[in-house]
């Protein structure tokens, strides 16, 4: 039966004329409206510039073979990412794991959505639970689509002083029972003509320029007010709210957010502060002190991305953390890629070793799930909990969240 996909456009590459029109039926089948055909990496790329707007989901294969074969896939990808011509990418290959990851990362740190990696030969099986989880992420989360959008300083000057930027709430749930605990807050910008523009869009500039102090402000004022909504209305659970290295550097930020948790009658415990471990393990003096003195303060602080970062035993066990973030890339799927078993329970390891709460990033499945809890995760978040939403939406699926059913 296929899925409701909301007008997806896909463009599905493959040399091989039967394997290709073979994965078009998959995608067709499960829901797609509209698929794109390329035998060549050349002319998909001429296809897609001639597209109004970016297609949802490139599905392009990566082959072994002479090295300008290879190197033409990896290019297409890094320039699909430059131009902002498709969101989601899936990667079709035989090649061994490493190098598909390799080409996973590369896609990622250019800002492309990497939906899944798919082993050749392509199989119905293999296939369509990408493809679904993409669709519901689609229809849960409609962003910005056009990519002819180019953002300046001032806009985003504007749209700081307009309050623009907005948090959705990705929730989070214990492991053990199912107990909602925290939400985490995702910025997106709510721009009064584009629509919500997804935060890969603007975060890069506005860290470049120093305007990400001004806008991690807003998102931290509306974060920390709707902790104070929810516990009124009978959620009493903690936020969380990701800071940059950039704003981690700035001196005054942990009297700021003690300005607001007093502002909005928050209790400090109830306020999680979210750094990447690049950042967690840096040296820098004003970032360890900004660490400290939030400790100090009673405040969370969390470890994000945690076990694909290049911190040691050693560096983490130096900074005052509560919690670890697995990273998502470690999560998904995991059951179905044994070479990130150990990864992932070494981080686990670790973490519990060191004292701090253990929380799962991109729990997408009950297999997820289930994997997840028999390792001793603490807690759990993803789409197979809930999508981000409002905040204004959170009461209500508080009501709804059936704990017992996991």
């Amino acid at each position: 039966m296929a899925v409701p996909a909301s007008g997806l456009r896909v463009l599905v590459i493959d040399e091989q004329n039967v394997t290709r029109r073979m994965a078009v039926k998959m995608v067709r089948d499960g829901g797609a409206t509209e698929v794109l055909e390329a035998e060549s990496v050349e002319h998909a790329l001429v296809m897609l510039e001639a597209q109004h707007a970016p297609v949802d989901l490139v599905i392009t294969d990566i082959k072994a073979g002479a090295s300008s074969t290879a190197l033409d896939a990896v290019g297409f990808v890094r320039r699909i990412a430059e131009r902002r011509l498709a969101a989601h990418l899936i990667i079709a290959s035989a090649l061994d794991e490493p190098i598909i990851r390799s080409v996973e990362a590369m896609a990622l740190g250019f800002g492309l959505e990497v939906a899944g990696l798919v082993r050749r030969p392509i199989s119905p099986e293999s296939l369509r639970p990408v493809i679904v989880r993409l669709v519901a992420r689609r229809a849960a989360a409609p962003l910005l689509r056009s990519r002819s959008v180019h953002l300046t300083v001032e806009d985003l000057r504007h749209a700081i002083a307009d309050k623009q930027f907005v948090p959705y709430f990705q929730p989070r749930v214990r492991a053990s029972d199912g107990t909602f605990t925290a939400a985490e807050a995702l910025i997106r910008w709510a721009h009064p003509e584009r629509g919500l523009v997804p935060p890969r869009a603007f975060i890069p500039l506005a860290d470049r320029t120093g305007l990400i102090d001004g806008i991690t402000d807003v998102v931290l004022e509306k974060s920390i007010n709707w902790a104070r909504v929810w516990r009124d209305a009978g959620i009493d659970i903690a936020v969380s709210v990701n800071l940059t290295e950039n704003v981690l550097n700035q001196p005054r930020l942990p009297e700021r957010i003690a300005q607001l948790a007093r502002q909005h009658d928050v209790a400090h415990g109830r306020i999680v502060l979210e750094v990447t471990e690049s950042a967690a393990i840096t040296e820098m003096a004003s970032s360890l002190e900004a660490l400290a003195r939030l400790r100090i303060m009673g405040f969370g602080l969390s470890i994000d991305d945690f076990g694909t970062g290049m911190g040691t035993p050693e560096q983490l066990a130096r900074r005052p953390f509560t919690e670890v973030k697995i990273d998502q890339a470690l999560v998904t799927g995991v059951y179905e890629q044994p070479q990130f078993f150990g990864v992932l329970e070494y981080s686990l390891k670790l973490a519990r070793q060191l004292g701090l709460k253990t929380v799962a990033e991109g729990v997408e499945t009950q297999a997820d799930w289930d994997l997840l809890k028999d390792l001793g995760c603490d807690e759990m978040q993803g789409y197979h909990v809930a999508r981000p939403m409002p905040g204004e939406e959170i009461e209500g699926w508080a009501q709804g969240w059936h704990r017992e059913a996991l």
